[in-house]
């Protein structure tokens, strides 16, 4: 079932609370790019094509925010 703006929004924002916590439990950035894109991808796996822009971009921004260098594409 397709989720809403509003939905989406509710699990990137959890994404993005979990954000500093696994940069924290993770030894170096590779290991925590892994984790986070294992994490990222189940939320673009869930979302429509159409959602696809929207949800990559927050997802680049939240890296960004904290410091992190989106990989090209986010995790596609």
């Amino acid at each position: 079932m397709a989720k809403n703006r509003s939905e989406l929004d509710s699990i990137l924002d959890e994404l993005e609370r979990e954000l500093p916590m696994l940069l924290q439990d993770t030894d170096d950035q590779e290991d925590f790019l892994m984790a986070f894109a294992a994490l990222a991808e189940a939320i673009e796996d869930s979302v429509d094509p159409e959602d696809l822009p929207y949800v990559r971009s927050r997802i680049d921004a939240m890296l960004g925010k904290h410091g992190v260098q989106p990989t090209t594409g986010s995790t596609g």
